[in-house]
């Protein structure tokens, strides 16, 4: 990875942490990149991919994300969210429930 590239998606990464350290359980990011030169309509955004999974290496999934272009550059909006936790019982198991079999 370049040192541009490397530089957004550590940069991305520490925004990440600090809301996940600070107990956030949604997380926004505004990611710009570069469109690429491509004569056909699918082309990569160079460096979102990389920010992405930098923010993903934090532990926060990608929700939804919208894009809109502007220029020669791609600005994505991502919501990004703590994994869910499984339910967990409410209510203890009635005494008289444990050790029937």
């Amino acid at each position: 990875m370049g040192f541009v590239k490397e530089s957004k998606a550590s940069n991305m990464a520490a925004h990440a942490r600090r809301a996940m350290d600070e107990g956030h359980r949604v997380f926004v990011a505004q990611l710009r990149g570069a469109l690429g030169h491509s004569p056909s309509l699918s082309r990569p955004v160079q460096d979102v991919a990389e920010m992405i999974e930098a923010i993903e290496s934090i532990g926060w999934e990608l929700e939804q994300f919208t894009s809109v272009p502007f220029k020669k550059n791609m600005t994505t909006t991502c919501l990004f969210r703590r994994p869910r936790r499984p339910p967990q019982a409410q209510y203890p198991q009635p005494a008289y429930n444990q050790g029937l079999r």
